[in-house]
């Protein structure tokens, strides 16, 4: 009897604790690399677990952008986890409230340059942060 009280004011407290899934989500963990181009070159490419790519451009340049990373997804009829890599939807910040989000392929885009200054690109879905990805930017 007492086992089944422990067991029941147990159950109370863990229904009254917060989901693992409110608690901690991937969405939240922004993680950024610099992007640092040498003089004269023209694209930048970055693999690891970064969600914001930061760097300065200047007004009129071309540039393209190209995300992508791996995802995992439950098989229901394995009951098991399988993981690919896949395109990521890429965006990007800029000086003036610019914001650029339309991709004309899957993982990529390409937009010029409204000002000179600090642009930050990012990714959706957030379920893809924190995963390995691979970006490449070039500017031109």
């Amino acid at each position: 009897m007492r086992d089944r009280h422990f067991m029941m004011a147990l159950a109370g407290l863990l229904a009254a604790a917060p989901s693992g899934a409110a608690e901690a989500s991937s969405c939240d963990r922004n993680v950024v690399a610099r992007i640092l181009m040498a003089p004269g070159q023209k694209c930048w490419s970055y693999r690891g677990a970064a969600t914001t790519f930061v760097g300065d451009f200047s007004h009129g340049q071309r540039i393209a952008a190209q995300m992508t990373g791996k995802a995992s997804d439950y098989d229901p009829r394995t009951g098991g986890v399988t993981t690919s890599w896949r395109p990521r939807d890429p965006n990007v910040e800029g000086p003036g409230g610019f914001y650029f989000g339309d991709a004309q392929a899957p993982g990529a885009m390409t937009f010029v340059a409204p000002a000179n200054g600090t642009y930050r690109f990012s990714f959706s879905p957030c379920a893809m942060w924190g995963a390995p990805g691979a970006v490449r930017i070039c500017a031109r």
